[in-house]
C-alpha cells in the first residue's frame, strides 16, 4: 500500500479539529475561575458544607454555566478572540443566569446557599473577563503558518477562507506546486499564482519545512494520482509536523463542503455520509419529543399569530404547499400564511425575498421571528420532516437547481428540517445562485451529523429567533 493510499485510508484522522485545543484551554480556564469563585463563596459565607456537597454543587453549577456560555456563543472562536463579542455573550449569559437565580431563590430552602451563589457570581464575572483578556493577549502572538502542497481551486478557496477568519490565527506563507521544479527560494522573490506565492516544487516540502518557514503542511493537490512526495510527508508527520487535508481544513474553517470540483467517488466512499438504523431511531425519537414539546409550549404564540393574521389580511390562517421530502417524495408542508392570498396566482412559483411585496405586515414579523415555521412541527410528528435537516424545497425548482448543482439531490437522503445547518449559517436564499452555498452547508451537515450537532443547531436557531434575524 502506497503512502497515498494510507493517507486516504486514514482520512478520518485529518478531520480532527486543529482549533479544538484553544477551545479546550479556554474551557479549562473557565472551570478554574468557576472553582476559585465557588471556593471563595464557600468560605466567605462561612457555611458548614461537607466536601461531598460542595463538589456536587460545584459540578452542577459548572455544567449549567458551560451550557449557558455555549448557548450564548462564548466558545465560538470568533467570540473568544473578540472582546466586544465576549462582553455580549457574557451579558446574555448573565440574563439567563439571573432567571435561573430567581428560580433557585424560591426552590432552594437554605439561605446560605442563596448567598453563596450570589458571592460566587460576584467573583466569577471579573475573573472570567480577566482570563479572556489574558488569553486574547497571549493568543495574538500564537500564529500557525501554513505551507500548501499543491495549487488548486480548493487551495485558493482555503486561502480566501483563512483571510476571512483572522480570528483563527492562521497564515498561508506560500505553496509548493507540482508543476514547478525550481528549488525553494526566498519569500521575497517568489512568483504568484491565483494570489498564492509559489515557493518551489512539491518535492521540496521537507527542505522548506526544515528552514522553519511554516508550522503546518496542508495537502491541497488537485487529483488523487498527482505526484506527491509521500515519503517526505510521512517523515514530517513522524517528526511531529501537523499535516492536514485541505478538504478537511476547509470544512473545519467554513462549516461547508467544497463541492465545486468534487468527484462523486468522494461521496460514494464516504463512511460518514448517511445514518445507521440505530442513528435513525435516535433521531426520530428526538424529533417526536422536541416537536410534541414545541407544539404544546408555543400553542399560545400560534393562537396570537392566528388572530393577528386574520385581522391583518384576508385569507386562511394556515398555508399548505407541496414540498420535496426524503428521496424527493412530495408532502404538504404546514405554515402560517405570511403572504397575501393567491400570491402566486399570476406569477407561478417564484423565489421569495426579504423585501417581497407579497409579504403582509404581520408576515414580515412572523418571518423575522420564524414563528411562521412553527406549524411544521406537525409535519415532524407525521414523520414527513425532522426538527433539523436540509430545508424542504419546492419540486418546481428542483430540475433547475439540480442542473446547476449536480449533487443537490443528494440532500434528499435526509428528511427536510424545520431548521438546519444551512439555515442558521446562511439564512434563506432568494435566487438560484444562493443554492451553491446552501448545498455546501447541507453536505457538511450530512457528513458530520450527530445528535449534539442537532442540539447545537437548535440553540443557534433560538438565538436567531430572539435576535430577529430571520428572513
Amino acid at each position: 500500500m502506497t503512502m497515498r493510499r494510507v493517507l486516504e485510508h486514514h482520512r478520518a484522522s485529518y478531520a480532527r479539529n486543529p482549533f479544538g485545543m484553544r477551545i479546550a484551554v479556554v474551557m479549562g480556564l473557565d472551570f478554574i475561575c468557576l472553582l476559585l469563585a465557588a471556593s471563595f463563596a464557600r468560605y466567605w459565607t462561612d457555611a458548614q458544607v461537607s466536601n461531598v456537597t460542595f463538589a456536587i454543587a460545584t459540578a452542577v453549577l459548572a455544567v449549567g454555566t458551560f451550557l449557558v456560555l455555549h448557548a450564548t456563543g462564548a466558545y465560538d472562536l470568533v467570540t473568544i478572540r473578540s472582546a466586544p463579542k465576549t462582553h455580549v455573550s457574557l451579558l446574555l449569559g448573565m440574563g439567563v443566569g439571573f432567571a435561573a437565580t430567581l428560580v433557585a431563590y424560591f426552590l432552594v430552602p437554605i439561605q446560605e446557599s442563596k448567598a453563596a451563589l450570589l458571592h460566587a457570581a460576584v467573583v466569577f464575572l471579573p475573573l472570567f473577563l480577566l482570563e479572556r483578556k489574558i488569553f486574547r493577549s497571549v493568543s495574538k502572538r500564537m500564529r500557525n503558518r501554513i505551507l500548501l502542497v499543491g495549487v488548486s481551486d480548493l487551495a485558493v478557496a482555503l486561502v480566501r477562507s483563512i483571510e476571512m477568519r483572522r480570528d483563527l490565527g492562521l497564515e498561508v506563507i506560500g505553496a509548493l506546486s507540482g508543476n514547478d521544479q525550481q528549488e525553494p527560494t526566498s519569500l521575497s522573490s517568489m512568483r504568484i499564482v491565483d494570489g498564492i506565492p509559489i515557493i518551489g516544487s512539491v518535492h521540496a516540502v521537507e527542505k522548506v519545512m526544515s528552514q522553519g518557514l511554516a508550522d503546518w503542511v496542508v495537502v491541497a493537490s488537485k487529483k488523487r494520482d498527482e505526484d506527491l512526495p509521500d515519503d517526505q510527508l510521512l517523515s514530517l508527520k513522524l517528526h511531529g509536523v501537523p499535516i492536514f487535508s485541505a478538504v478537511s481544513l476547509y470544512e473545519r474553517i467554513t462549516g461547508e463542503v467544497f463541492h465545486r470540483s468534487m468527484r462523486s467517488s468522494v461521496l460514494i466512499f464516504d463512511e460518514r455520509l448517511g445514518m445507521t438504523l440505530f442513528e435513525r431511531f435516535v433521531k426520530r425519537a428526538f424529533d417526536v419529543l422536541v416537536s410534541a414539546t414545541a407544539l404544546v409550549l408555543t400553542a399560545p404564540i400560534l393562537l396570537a399569530a392566528a388572530v393577528a393574521i386574520r385581522l391583518d389580511s384576508k385569507g386562511p390562517v394556515f398555508f399548505r404547499q407541496t414540498r420535496a421530502g426524503r428521496f424527493l417524495k412530495p408532502f404538504q408542508i404546514f405554515k402560517l400564511r405570511t403572504m397575501v392570498e393567491g400570491a402566486e396566482r399570476e406569477t407561478g412559483a417564484v423565489f421569495a425575498s426579504r423585501e417581497d411585496m407579497r409579504i403582509t405586515r404581520v408576515g414580515h414579523l412572523l418571518r423575522r421571528t420564524r414563528i411562521d415555521e412553527l406549524p411544521q412541527f406537525l409535519n415532524v410528528l407525521l414523520g414527513e420532516m425532522s426538527v433539523v435537516g436540509p430545508r424542504p424545497e419546492r419540486p418546481e425548482f428542483l430540475d433547475e437547481i439540480s442542473e446547476r448543482f449536480p449533487y443537490f439531490r443528494v440532500r434528499s437522503a435526509f428528511k427536510p428540517g424545520v431548521t438546519g445547518w444551512a439555515q442558521v449559517r446562511n439564512g434563506y436564499v432568494s435566487d438560484i445562485n444562493g443554492f451553491d452555498q446552501k448545498l455546501a452547508h447541507d453536505l457538511y451537515y450530512m457528513r458530520n451529523w450527530s445528535l449534539s450537532m442537532d442540539v447545537s443547531i437548535m440553540w443557534t436557531t433560538v438565538r436567531t429567533v430572539f435576535s430577529l434575524r430571520g428572513v
